[in-house]
């Protein structure tokens, strides 16, 4: 496929993915604060799935595949389509942030993104809103920018984190990082919402100045990297060996080859995402710790 062939059939998915992400999360508005049916993928109660999830996912597969069955599908909760005739594989969160679905906190997400041969290039996401009792779909395609509701968003654009301004930097990384001095004692006001989609959402729309995450699924990110880059920032993760942070592209394997849908199972890496000289400055300005101090904070932690 061309890429003006690409551009149109894009647009075309585009459309269809803001529709079928509106709906989704109608599901999710049907269900909140109702009584749910509740179980646990760990035998310690934790990391829920509802039957609101089971139904916003069980929606969207068929949705994509009667409308594209040629395509290949990956869903958290467990829908999953290998393709061998397509190059686009949808990635899909039916509900990113359960457990504050669960306790009837409106900060949740779904999220759909596709992959054209491993490369992020459309996003959907759908979060609760103030101002809308359907709620509000942030989205974009590769090349044309990133809307919510249609009304063109952006990134918060600054050189370096601004005091005041929210920020995503959960304690998971801060146990993996030193901050140099230039960053230490002006990361921002931290907040955790608690929902991958959610937060990326708003760093796309600048709410957020600039969100770290340490090991996310494929799924919480997929729909939100095209976001991010579409409104003008930057998606950001680790090179091999320490070398640096480099601008993500495609998901591959470690053999450098597209990866299939249960390759991208396993697929996970840490992430600054936010302006682009806000996310270099931030990843500039961290230094890996040792392991000898990693196995300490972690031998206190666990003692204290």
């Amino acid at each position: 496929m061309n890429e003006e062939a690409l551009d149109r059939h894009l647009g075309d998915m585009e459309s269809f993915a803001v529709g079928i992400t509106r709906k989704a999360g109608g599901i999710l508005l049907e269900q909140f604060r109702k009584p749910l049916v509740v179980e646990y993928k760990s035998k310690d109660n934790t990391n829920p799935v509802t039957d609101a999830d089971r139904r916003s996912e069980e929606f969207l597969r068929e949705a994509i595949l009667t409308e594209y069955p040629e395509h290949g599908v990956l869903a958290e909760e467990g829908s999953q389509v290998d393709s061998k005739s397509s190059d686009f594989i949808w990635v899909l969160d039916p509900l990113d942030g359960t457990v504050n679905y669960l306790n009837g906190l409106p900060v949740f997400g779904v999220s759909v993104g596709v992959l054209y041969r491993g490369e992020p290039v459309l996003g959907c996401i759908f979060t609760p809103s103030p101002t809308r009792s359907d709620g509000s779909v942030y989205h974009a395609r590769r090349g044309n920018g990133a809307f919510r509701d249609g009304e063109a968003i952006q990134v918060y654009e600054s050189e370096s984190p601004q005091r005041g301004k929210i920020t995503v930097f959960p304690w998971s990384f801060a146990a993996l990082y030193n901050q140099k001095r230039g960053l230490k004692g002006r990361i921002g006001e931290l907040r955790s919402p608690g929902s991958v989609a959610y937060e990326l959402a708003m760093t796309a729309s600048g709410v957020i100045q600039y969100a770290i995450f340490t090991s996310p699924w494929v799924w919480d990110v997929a729909a939100g990297i095209t976001l991010v880059t579409e409104a003008g920032g930057v998606a950001l993760y680790p090179q091999r060996g320490g070398k640096g942070w480099d601008a993500f592209r495609r998901f591959t394997t470690s053999e450098g080859a597209e990866p299939d849908a249960e390759g991208l199972k396993k697929w996970r890496s840490s992430w600054v995402f936010g302006g682009t000289e806000m996310a270099r400055y931030v990843t500039e300005h961290l230094q890996p710790r040792s392991g000898l101090a990693l196995k300490f904070r972690r031998w206190r932690r666990r003692w204290f």
